[in-house]
């Protein structure tokens, strides 16, 4: 259930993220000891400080619609950074930066489909990029301008070039080294001159198997990176093993000269960096990404003041908390937390009330109960039901009379009900509710619920008169239907934003008030993660659609 190729439908993607890093390629500014990082599970270019602190995230001319190769980069001694990558069936780009404002100043077209490794001449600015297309596994050499002027193929190497992941030069820019990745036991580094091709060494060790990264320092010896030896060798330039830099690294892919005598690296599954020092391989500083840890978010609420609450599980995976969190340009920062005692069983729905009364369903075992917290995080008490108790609760909101209204999915009904758990409407449905799911309110009163096994909406009066059933999809049945409401739609049939995390195809759907879908927001194809969005709450002041993803991550979309 694909919705790309569907037209007419407006597909949106992440603008920003509050995630863990997933570090692959990395290069580090000779001017201003910037730092630039391919973040390979969202194929996105990462700028960081020298101390590794977000700065911006670069915009790339690409297609989110179209699957593309991993990014590539290099960095030359004035400071521009190379970007290089290929969509499916397109022919590859390298777009060059401006690296002092992110400023997109060139695209230079390739005469190939997939780029694998790139750098650049610290004399002359000549570009070499490697390729493993179909029948051409080559590095091209291209003059500043982006017109080729040499090609080394696989005969310039033996053994026969295999796969290349990774290109560096001296700094006399005569020697080209490339790392190959070899379907034998062992992989390789290739020397050539760079300017004939010719085959001026190989190293192989034992300890290089699959080679993803390759520096050379000033006394020509060799640093590699390696994703299945999960380390750093360091090599004379005779070939002679110096040491191994291990330090419990997990799929290195990413190797840099660093200031005072170091080394970076993206310990990419680590989804950290690290910093060691060259001669005693000490480690110096690791490095992750400042947004808040958040393991399993699947719920979030906005503050008027545009914070925002969102559940995650403890360090230890143990429990649920709650953390607030406050958004700026460039960060967010945990400024509460709230954790119960007894803790959260199994928290489901979260609602927040005109005066920041924060209410959160739990479908604990057997039964469930509506935890209720003050504005500043302090538990008031629980709110149960009776004949029946509430039974595995799921949606919950809150209408501007402070009344709470309930999907109580185990119960097979949607309740409205005061803060002492007493019920003032039970509201029924044609044809009757299968599994409910969630429950919004709109600020007129009018209510509506999802239901999972008709794949529909209800829009009720909030008196229980039936105004509409709202068909989302030809499906017999969705998964986990959540929904979002535009906080200004008092009235007049506001489009409706609709979650559904189906494996086949999760995304958040926005939705006509007749059921015609009018846009989707997901995640780009050529994303190296997967994700599960619950749910979303729209901040209307910075039009922004967010979206809890219990990958780890929140997402915020342009609206």
């Amino acid at each position: 259930m694909l919705l790309f190729p569907i037209l007419g439908i407006d597909i949106h993607y992440p603008s920003r993220l509050l995630s863990y890093w997933t570090p692959a390629n990395i290069v580090i500014s000779p001017i201003n000891q910037h730092i630039f990082m391919v973040d390979m599970s969202f194929n996105r270019v990462l700028h960081l400080s020298p101390e590794a602190i977000y700065i911006s995230t670069l915009n790339l001319p690409i297609e989110q619609s179209k699957f593309y190769s991993p990014l590539k980069l290099t960095i030359d001694l004035a400071g521009y950074l190379y970007v290089a990558t290929g969509a499916y069936s397109s022919l590859a780009m390298i777009y060059k930066y401006r690296t002092t404002n992110d400023q997109l100043i060139k695209n230079i077209s390739l005469p190939f489909y997939v780029p694998t490794a790139l750098t650049i001449s610290p004399i002359n600015g000549d570009i070499y990029v490697a390729t493993t297309d179909t029948k051409d596994t080559s590095i091209y050499v291209l003059n500043k301008n982006g017109e080729q002027i040499n090609k080394f193929n696989t005969s310039n190497f033996s053994p026969p070039l295999s796969q290349p992941t990774a290109l560096t030069m001296d700094k006399t820019a005569e020697r080209l080294y490339v790392a190959d990745r070899n379907d034998s036991t062992t992989g390789r580094i290739f020397v050539i001159n760079s300017q004939t091709g010719r085959q001026l060494q190989v190293y192989i060790n034992s300890n290089i198997y699959r080679p993803t990264a390759v520096i050379v320092d000033v006394n020509l010896n060799v640093y590699v990176a390696d994703m299945a030896t999960n380390c750093i060798i360091a090599l004379t330039s005779n070939g002679t093993l110096i040491r191994t830099y291990t330090n419990s690294l997990y799929n290195p892919q990413g190797l840099t000269f660093a200031p005072y005598a170091s080394l970076l690296l993206s310990d990419t599954l680590n989804n950290r960096l690290v910093l060691f020092d060259v001669i005693s391989a000490k480690v110096l500083q690791i490095y992750s990404s400042h947004d808040p840890v958040l393991i399993a978010p699947r719920l979030v609420a906005l503050l008027n003041s545009g914070d925002i609450y969102v559940n995650s599980l403890t360090d230890d995976i143990a429990y649920n908390i709650l953390k607030k969190l406050t958004i700026t340009n460039s960060s967010a920062n945990v400024t509460q937390i709230i954790n119960p005692k007894p803790h959260f069983g199994f928290p489901v729905g979260l609602a927040l009330d005109t005066k920041n009364q924060i209410y959160v369903t739990d479908a604990d075992i057997p039964y469930g109960y509506i935890h209720m917290f003050a504005s500043n995080g302090t538990e008031i008490g629980r709110i149960y039901t009776n004949n029946p108790p509430l039974k595995n609760p799921h949606g919950i909101a809150t209408d501007l009379q402070g009344n709470l209204y309930v999907a109580d999915s185990g119960n097979v009904r949607v309740i409205k009900l005061l803060i002492n758990g007493t019920i003032i409407q039970n509201y029924q449905t044609t044809p009757p509710l299968q599994y409910v799911y969630d429950v919004k309110v709109r600020d007129d009163g009018v209510v509506y619920i999802s239901d999972t096994e008709c794949a529909c909406i209800y829009q009720l009066t909030n008196d229980g008169e039936q105004l509409a059933v709202i068909k989302l999809e030809t499906q017999q049945r969705l998964v986990n239907l959540l929904i979002t409401l535009f906080p200004s739609a008092a009235s007049s049939d506001p489009d409706l934003l609709v979650t559904m995390t189906d494996p086949f195809s999760p995304q958040v759907n926005r939705y006509a008030s007749n059921g015609t879908l009018i846009a989707a927001y997901t995640i780009p194809i050529s994303a190296s993660t997967s994700w599960k969005p619950f749910a979303s709450v729209i901040d209307e002041k910075r039009r922004w659609l967010i979206v809890a993803e219990s990958g780890g991550r929140i997402m915020f979309f342009d609206l």
